[in-house]
């Protein structure tokens, strides 16, 4: 059973207590106090909450919040985080922007214009760049980010039709624009996926170094149409990806993953993720199983990424999940839900009814927790109904450690 939390109310947790042993690898606080907080993203109303583990780390409180309104930064929609979690970069796709955050006042620090439908922004590996898939413009835009001194300036972008990669193929790309992106585990590639569609899907792989395609597949050309997530593997040589397509009959729906050698870029393998829909991922902390949603039919798989078996589903990550980010003490994930009135997406697919983000057990894998920032029952039928009312539709999630912990990866890719 789950207890509804509104921002009114700090979180009662009953379901679970203390550290959880995961198999192979033990995560543990080793400084900090409290260990790690939750931004979750209002896409809705454009607003930033952040939460904290209490000190009894079975309750978690609201303890700050940040109006993007201020900026105009309308549907803040992903959120990534430099290697030192210093900034955050947030995508806004309908603001067109990308706004960076220090995070550790919560203070932006910058707004940039970065394009109509900045999907999703993430620092390379160095923190030197600031890279943005933004849809509106078939486009990845690069910020030269001096983090030092908190300068950001746009420097670079490839348009992905106009490219000498999409010309040599010979596909048509014109309306295969970037969704996500994430680099490889050596950081010298990163693997963007078009879209946003399922139909118009695709791969892009960019060599960071100069900034330019390195390999370009096409979704129906090539038969690779992920459209979703990236992740790279923690360790190896590997890159998983999703495809997701919804479908009013849930038959005619797809849920795939995909699985490159990024030592070469060839796919080595491919499945099913049970479900419609596919879209969001993300390691356990320990690096031991990769966990995966579906979007429409509310479930999902884990894989083993050694073996890159199907070892065990999740029944329920609540109604409309999105987006997931597992705690850094390897106790819990965090996962999206949408609201009855979406922001972005397929409206069948990402309709949910209490937008805000569940909490899951990593251990026994069931939800112990729902957090609604700003409950949906503060809003009637009509209010949801009136484009002029703003009513919550959560979509990105990112989790920040503020202690140091001992783990069995780092707790954000490219690891």
């Amino acid at each position: 059973m789950t207890r509804q939390v509104t921002r009114r109310n700090v979180l009662q947790a009953g379901a679970v207590a203390g550290g959880i042993a995961l198999a192979g690898c033990a995560s543990s606080l080793t400084g900090g106090d409290p260990g790690y907080e939750i931004w979750a993203l209002d896409q809705g109303r454009n607003i930033v909450y952040i939460y904290e583990p209490e000190e009894d780390g079975d309750s978690f409180e609201e303890v700050d919040s940040i109006d993007f309104n201020e900026y105009e930064a309308e549907v803040p929609h992903m959120i990534a985080y430099s290697s030192d979690y210093e900034y955050a970069a947030i995508a806004c796709t309908a603001g067109q922007k990308t706004v960076v955050v220090r995070t550790e006042d919560k203070e932006v620090v910058e707004v940039l214009e970065t394009g109509g439908g900045s999907h999703m922004a993430g620092f390379s590996p160095d923190d030197e760049y600031i890279h943005v898939d933004v849809i509106g413009e078939n486009k990845i835009v690069r910020i030269d980010a001096d983090l030092d001194d908190e300068e950001f300036e746009i420097v670079d972008e490839i348009v992905i039709a106009e490219s000498d990669a999409a010309a040599d193929h010979g596909g048509d790309f014109e309306n295969r624009n970037p969704i996500c992106h994430s680099f490889t585990q050596d950081e010298r590639y990163s693997y963007h996926t078009l879209g946003p569609s399922y139909n118009n899907a695709g791969l892009v792989i960019v060599d960071h170094d100069d900034f330019s395609i390195e390999k370009i597949f096409h979704g129906d050309d090539d038969g690779i149409p992920t459209n979703c997530g990236t992740m790279p593997h923690p360790t190896e040589s590997k890159f998983y990806l999703t495809a997701g397509l919804p479908a009013e009959n849930v038959e005619d729906g797809v849920g795939e993953y995909y699985i490159f050698d990024t030592e070469d870029h060839t796919l080595i393998d491919q499945g099913s993720t049970g479900g419609v829909d596919a879209h969001g991922f993300w390691f356990t902390t320990d690096g031991e199983e990769l966990w995966v949603l579906n979007r429409q039919t509310d479930d999902g798989i884990i894989l083993d990424p050694d073996t890159d078996d199907v070892i065990d589903e999740i029944d329920d990550y609540g109604r409309a999940p999105d987006i997931m980010w597992a705690s850094p003490d390897g106790e819990f994930m965090f996962v999206t839900l949408r609201g009855p009135e979406q922001q972005s997406g397929s409206p069948h697919a990402a309709s949910g009814e209490t937008p805000g983000f569940t909490v899951l057990d990593v251990e026994d894998r069931e939800i112990v927790e729902l957090i609604e920032p700003d409950s949906i029952d503060n809003y009637s039928e009509e209010d949801i109904e009136d484009d002029d009312v703003a009513t919550p539709d959560f979509h990105g999630i990112g989790v920040r450690p503020l202690g140091d912990y001992s783990t069995g990866i780092p707790t954000s890719p490219p690891f």
